[in-house]
């Protein structure tokens, strides 16, 4: 007999808040799996997130090196923010370039989400694309976070290589870079004239 995905292997008869937090709750779920043996089974709830793809006229890709405290450790992604209670996934995303690199954009475009899912997580990140770059004041940093630029080539082939190995930062990348390649948007002209680089590279 095969197993039919369209129905859950498993009835949860309870369910437990054991901890809460403004961007995360941990339940504990007692659960029938289907050859009836009882399990308990642990979901970790947490606030959507978002990914900013933001290229400013010289082609150069706004980056962060962020300490993430589960990892223990710095990596390299794109502008991020989690979704505050309330707040609109495209606030939250021109928060995360204001906050992250001082910047802000004209033009904002939803290339999509992604959700990412361990055994007992699952969080969906909106990923945008922006336009027409320019500096605006920027919160103090907090020691946890650098911006810099990077030629937005590079920033695509080093997510393919594993370079920037943040999943979510790769995935709204090469979800960019698709729809560069399908005509969607295009990088600016090489030697073309325009305001000075807003990050350096």
């Amino acid at each position: 007999m095969k197993d039919d995905l369209t129905v859950p292997p498993w009835q949860t008869t309870d369910s437990r808040l054991v901890y809460t937090h403004p961007r995360l709750r941990l339940f504990e779920d007692q659960v029938i799996r289907r050859d009836g043996r009882r399990a308990e089974r642990h979901r970790l709830t947490e606030s959507d997130s978002t990914r900013v793809v933001a290229v400013d006229v010289d082609g150069s890709l706004a980056l962060i090196w962020r300490w993430r405290y589960a990892l223990g450790y710095p990596v390299m992604e794109l502008p991020s923010a989690q979704v505050e209670a309330e707040e609109e996934p495209l606030r939250a995303a021109q928060r995360a370039l204001r906050d992250d690199c001082g910047l802000a954009a004209q033009l904002w475009v939803k290339i999509g989400q992604v959700t990412g899912t361990t055994d007992v997580a699952a969080q969906t990140t909106h990923l945008y694309r922006t336009k027409g770059l320019h500096r605006v004041p920027q919160p103090a940093g907090d020691g946890e976070r650098l911006a810099f630029g990077m030629p937005y080539g590079i920033a695509v082939a080093s997510a393919v290589a594993g370079a920037i190995d943040d999943a979510v930062s790769a995935a709204a990348l090469l979800r960019a870079e698709q729809h560069r390649l399908s005509g969607a948007w295009a990088l600016p002209e090489a030697g073309r004239s325009g305001p000075p680089r807003l990050f350096s590279v």
